[in-house]
């Protein structure tokens, strides 16, 4: 990072990248500024309809249900997207579009901040090319409508190492302050971020002139600060016997034997999720910036900064990979930074291919993500495990249990995933009571459902491969199959629910 821009030139060895213009002359800065701005206005627009137009995710059915009732955390994850969702609900109603209202908002802003950080580190050009390769990235694409503690997490990684950038230009200790807020509300959002932290310290130490920070009263503040925003997960973890933190960091020591299928696995969806071509760029541009970073010493302070922001949660994912699964959207918060690095590659590239592989990189990523948008409308293929199944027929299906509990007289509807019980809560609204018969943990913050209503017989309803019959026969004495019914969910065959009357429980069933 570097403290001017002047610094930059200045730095010993350079960096191994400059700012050279693309193959043919650039655009003038306002109007290349001007075009980028019309760019993210126009997908944040897309975005917001269809936030409205698509139906929810299994788990942001379940997040809608933590935005019911407060509390501090929660046993799957901190409490931050449960506070976007119910800010998003009280402007617009608890509906598709209120439970996602601020995802686009916040993606943008997002935008906005790697812009300023890339700024500062390597100048305009690099930071409109890095803004405009997040744009096409199709993960990014994706948590612009789909609301998941991803979309925190990404926010608070961006600001963080924003503020380790405005720390290393103006020298100005009082950033510390807000590098420890944006470092707490990043651990609200997902334990993820917890390696902001890492990054902190590797920018710390690999750096010569960043080490007097160490005697900066403002840096021990700014842990303070830290340690405080995030005292309501430990808080809550306290009181509920460490719940979330075993089942989140249970992962860790978890020992697995996939050989390199997992590590291929990893690669793949990396390849997937930022798209072919800009996950090359990232990569060759990390690699570049590293060796940078190593042979000055920690002297090309721009490329310190960037390495510390990826090194540290890509080496663990990669490390965990060797033994275990890592879910595609685990390294999520590192995309904006590995913009910057695609950005940096490009400088690379001979400048006879320099233009074409930029467009390339964002035709492709763009054409990918429209793809996606289009096959959450209405599916275009048939896909194995298509995740977008989930979004579909859950109206008509939740009239048709509705109608059914009516006729059965059941006063409520019970579940055994948190998947159903989401979905079913989203889809019932106001008509019926919605209950997962176990692990109740999970909603401990709701108030109970009523005695007269838990009197009455429950109507079960679970996805036909998760049928628990040991449970049912724990909380119930008698068990009354009632058939299936099918949810029209895009695919030939639908999803099978299996439905059973429950009633005559032994003591209180939840």
């Amino acid at each position: 990072m570097t403290a001017s821009l002047t610094t930059i030139t200045r730095a010993a060895p350079e960096p191994a990248h400059s700012e050279p213009a693309l193959s043919k002359p650039p655009l003038d800065s306002r109007t290349a500024i001007s075009i980028l701005l019309a760019a993210v206005l126009a997908l944040t627009a897309i975005r917001l309809g269809l936030a409205g137009a698509i139906g929810l995710v299994d788990d942001e059915a379940y997040y809608r249900i933590w935005s019911l009732g407060f509390s501090l955390s929660y046993l799957d994850h901190p409490p931050m997207v449960a506070w976007i969702i119910g800010a998003g609900r009280a402007l617009a109603g608890d509906t598709y579009l209120g439970i996602r209202l601020l995802a686009p908002l916040i993606v943008a802003a997002g935008a906005a901040i790697l812009w300023r950080t890339a700024y500062l580190l390597y100048g305009p050009e690099i930071a409109r090319r890095a803004v405009w390769i997040m744009l096409a990235m199709p993960l990014l694409a994706v948590g612009g409508i789909i609301v998941t503690p991803d979309l925190p997490s990404v926010l608070t990684a961006g600001l963080v190492v924003w503020a380790l950038a405005e720390l290393d230009r103006s020298q100005n200790a009082k950033w510390w302050l807000a590098i420890g807020l944006f470092a707490g509300l990043g651990f609200l959002s997902k334990y993820t971020n917890l390696f902001l932290g890492g990054t902190i310290l590797v920018w710390l130490v690999a750096g010569p002139d960043n080490r007097k920070w160490f005697r900066a009263p403002e840096l021990w503040i700014g842990g303070i600060i830290a340690a405080a925003v995030a005292s309501p997960v430990f808080i809550w973890n306290a009181q509920h016997g460490w719940a979330s933190f075993t089942k989140q960091f249970g992962r860790v020591g978890h020992s697995g034997s996939g050989g390199l299928n997992y590590l291929l696995e990893f690669v793949g969806a990396f390849l997937a999720l930022a798209s072919p071509v800009i996950a090359v760029l990232a990569i060759w541009g990390l690699v570049r910036v590293t060796r940078s970073a190593v042979v000055s010493r920690g002297r090309s302070r721009p490329d310190v900064l960037l390495a510390a922001a990826v090194l540290p949660m890509l080496v663990y994912f990669t490390a965990h990979a060797l033994h275990d699964r890592v879910q595609g959207n685990w390294p999520a918060p590192l995309y904006p930074s590995l913009a910057i690095c695609g950005a940096l590659a490009l400088d690379a590239v001979s400048p006879k291919w320099r233009r074409t592989t930029f467009l390339s990189a964002l035709g492709l990523g763009l054409v990918m993500t429209a793809g996606i948008y289009a096959h959450a409308l209405h599916p275009l293929v048939a896909v194995a495990k298509d995740p977008t199944e989930q979004m579909r027929g859950w109206p008509a299906f939740a009239d048709a249990i509705e109608a059914k509990r009516r006729e059965t007289g059941a006063g409520w509807v019970a579940t055994s995933s948190y998947a159903t019980t989401g979905q079913m809560a989203m889809g019932l609204r106001g008509r019926s009571e919605v209950a997962q018969l176990d692990q109740r943990i999970r909603y401990e913050f709701l108030p109970p459902l009523p005695a007269s209503v838990l009197a009455k017989p429950a109507l079960y309803v679970e996805l036909e491969r998760r049928l628990d019959l040991p449970l049912m026969r724990e909380k119930f004495r008698k068990i009354e199959p009632l058939g299936t019914l099918t949810r029209n969910n895009g695919s030939p065959n639908g999803a099978t629910y299996v439905v059973y009357l429950l009633s005559d429980p032994p003591a209180p069933p939840l």
